[in-house]
């Protein structure tokens, strides 16, 4: 794939600090720290989505819900 650049703006500062140091802990930069994140919380949704599904994700759907990250459908 391709890279490109990506400007965030109005980002915590801690949230940024943050994201700063994992990326450094594991000897990544951030872009790649970042794309990890993304492909991370693509498995995870589908995960919690199977669990919601099989009447098991309750405790997933509220996290999810309450960070803003719940499925979008439609």
């Amino acid at each position: 794939m391709p890279n490109t650049t990506l400007n965030i703006r109005n980002i915590d500062e801690a949230a940024v600090t943050k994201l700063k140091r994992a990326a450094a802990a594991r000897g990544m930069t951030l872009g790649v720290y970042v794309a990890r994140l993304a492909d991370l919380h693509e498995v995870v949704r589908e995960w919690a989505d199977g669990e919601i599904r099989r009447g098991m994700g309750d405790k997933w759907e509220e996290q999810l819900t309450a960070l803003g990250l719940q499925t979008i459908t439609g």
